[in-house]
């Protein structure tokens, strides 16, 4: 056992397996910090796109509220309905499938 330890073809399969060792774990150092600056911009890129969300669900409720839409209203020149006659239905009649 002693002579194969003290061998040479030993020392370089030894030596291979140690440099094989370090290149990977080189490799996957190297892979986790480009993954984290990934992550890294990808959480930037979130949080932009919930302000964004946050100004549209703004503009949304600004939109959507009575005054808003009184004042779009009042732009576009419509007349009020006046008189209005409502069609009264002779039976009961209704169209089925």
């Amino acid at each position: 056992m002693t002579d194969f330890i003290k061998s040479r073809g030993f020392r370089i399969a030894l030596f291979g397996v140690i440099t094989l060792f370090f290149i990977l774990s080189t490799v996957n150092m190297s892979r986790m910090s480009t993954t984290g600056y990934d992550i890294s911009n990808l959480q930037k890129e979130a949080a932009a796109r919930t302000k964004e969300n946050q100004k549209l669900e703004f503009k949304v409720a600004k939109f959507g509220s009575m005054q808003s839409i009184q004042e779009r209203l009042g732009k576009l020149n419509l007349v009020a309905a006046e008189n209005v006659e409502y069609a009264i239905l002779v039976g009961s009649s209704v169209a089925r499938r």
